[in-house]
């Protein structure tokens, strides 16, 4: 109750604060980055900074490129840090390799404060792809299936006291490209839909919702693991975690206790794809950027970690920037 309570006197002040947002001149609004960058100097070392996502795929193209300088960090850390920055002023990076619309996130959170100058170019074509998941105990998996009405569902899992036994329910932060991928993926489950606005967040019913299913105090307790890592390395810790396809084709064991929860086939806007790009800083060409980090290397690093790289570009069925920025918010409330 205590986290029911908290999250609904956040989701009002989010919601406020949302109102203000949108009562401001139209002249902030966000506009598309022009892609009008320069090319890169090629007797300079090239600043990559990585979503920790992509951690294994940045120190192999690092590795096999000394011309590249590599910075590990959570996307929403650096989403955050764009957000706040002054304009004109240095990102700390040429380009940023991202899981998911941080882009569009840093464009929309930007167009509403002191500092509406754009700090990006237009991020790259998709790179590589892949979808959100549920991943459950296959000892659990009928059951769960069975008092879910006959498909496991995000909706269902946060909805349903009455499961076979007590769900410990994983949910990856979305600060990351995966967690962030997740909670959109578990909220399109509750609405049916991608085109909900954050108005609808302030239904109790929402919020008791997303209460259950983020309320796991061990989600903020994982240090450097997965939710996936954490549940297949510490028994009974999880017996539901979300996670992406690629994160659970790239550990091979896990087949052997948790299985892989497809949506319904009718279920609208599901599964979330979360897409990877590459976001150039303000003033360096897309095309440039994307050449100095060796595409081809980038492909091969990116299919040996589970990624989808053969048909990336599919719809990724994520809500607006300014709903996946309150949802954010609220995972933190």
């Amino acid at each position: 109750m205590k986290r029911f309570g908290a999250l609904l006197l956040a989701v009002g002040m989010i919601f406020g604060s949302l109102m203000l947002r949108n009562s401001l001149d139209a002249k902030s609004q966000t506009s598309n980055a022009s892609g009008g960058g320069n090319s890169v100097d090629p007797g300079k070392a090239f600043r990559l900074t990585c979503a920790s996502d992509l951690e294994v795929v940045c120190k192999g193209l690092e590795g096999a490129n000394p011309a590249l300088t590599v910075t590990i960090e959570q996307a929403g850390i650096t989403a955050d840090r764009l957000t706040a920055l002054a304009d004109g002023g240095d990102p700390g990076f040429d380009a940023w390799l991202t899981v998911g619309p941080w882009a569009e996130i840093v464009q929309d959170n930007r167009s509403f404060t002191a500092n509406a100058g754009e700090v990006l170019e237009t991020p790259s074509a998709v790179l590589a792809s892949s979808s959100a998941d549920i991943v459950t105990l296959k000892t659990d998996e009928q059951a769960l299936t069975d008092s879910c009405g006959g498909a496991i569902t995000w909706k269902c899992l946060g909805e349903n006291q009455s499961l076979p036994q007590p769900q410990s329910i994983g949910m990856p932060s979305p600060n990351t490209g995966a967690g962030l991928a997740v909670l959109a993926d578990a909220t399109n489950s509750y609405f049916s839909a991608d085109d909900y606005s954050a108005a609808d967040f302030e239904d109790p019913a929402f919020i008791s919702w997303f209460s259950q299913l983020t309320k796991n105090p061990q989600n903020s307790q994982l240090g450097a693991q997965t939710v996936l890592v954490r549940a297949l390395t510490a028994a009974g810790t999880y017996t539901t975690v979300g996670a992406l396809s690629s994160e659970v084709a790239s550990l091979p064991t896990s087949s052997r206790r948790f299985g892989v929860i497809s949506p319904p086939k009718d279920a609208p806007s599901q599964p979330v794809i979360a897409q990877v790009r590459l976001v150039p800083a303000q003033g360096i060409d897309t095309k440039s950027a994307v050449n100095q980090i060796d595409q081809e290397a980038l492909t091969k690093l990116l299919e040996g970690s589970g990624w989808n790289t053969s048909s990336p570009d599919q719809a990724s069925n994520m809500p607006e920037p300014g709903v996946l920025q309150v949802l954010r918010e609220m995972w933190a409330a």
